[in-house]
């Protein structure tokens, strides 16, 4: 017959501990070494991409919604700061090609005239857009009035400041320009 003490069971299960323990290190230990791959990466084949990458000098879209946090305004204190912005895409003047408007969060809106092949025009001031310091949270073209020509829809929503949260309608003149023509609380 067997009889252990409390010393000899405290023993054999601090030993059992330390074999488990060492066992799992040796597995971590060897997934580590065997999970590494040694080959090459291979260059992304450029006749298999959809997109390719279009630098600002070239596109003349100059447009990056940048966010800082600070004490007053970060994710913890506004749950909409990691939500982004948001991106228009439309024919404004109906001149066939795709015109894109960026809405900003800490930034101020752009509006971007299509040229052709693929280069831009920033026609944010002259075509009447203001730039305002409120938060925009989404944009999108839209005819409201049914004259043909699109008109923007700009959603704001500035945490704790009511007043700077009224979404803007600009009515499209078909001359180039906006008029800001509703500012409409939610």
């Amino acid at each position: 017959m067997f009889s252990f003490s409390v010393k000899d069971v405290a023993f054999i299960a601090l030993d059992s501990m330390k074999t488990k323990w060492s066992l799992g290190l040796l597995g971590c230990l060897l997934l580590f070494l065997f999970s590494c791959d040694k080959t090459e990466q291979k260059p992304i084949d450029e006749a298999k991409t959809l997109f390719t990458l279009v630098d600002p000098k070239d596109s003349g879209i100059h447009f990056s919604n940048t966010l800082k946090e600070t004490a007053k305004e970060n994710h913890l204190v506004n749950e909409n700061f990691v939500t982004g912005a948001g991106v228009a895409i439309g024919d404004i003047n109906n001149d066939g090609l795709p015109d894109i408007y960026f809405s900003g969060n800490q930034v101020h809106d752009k509006l971007y005239l299509n040229k052709g092949d693929m280069l831009f025009e920033d026609v944010t001031d002259t075509a009447g857009i203001l730039k305002s310091d409120s938060w925009s949270t989404g944009v999108t073209f839209a005819d409201v009035n049914g004259d043909g020509f699109q008109d923007i829809y700009i959603c704001k929503n500035e945490q704790g400041n009511r007043d700077k949260s009224a979404n803007l309608l600009y009515i499209n003149s078909g001359k180039g320009t906006f008029h800001k023509w509703l500012r409409i609380m939610v």
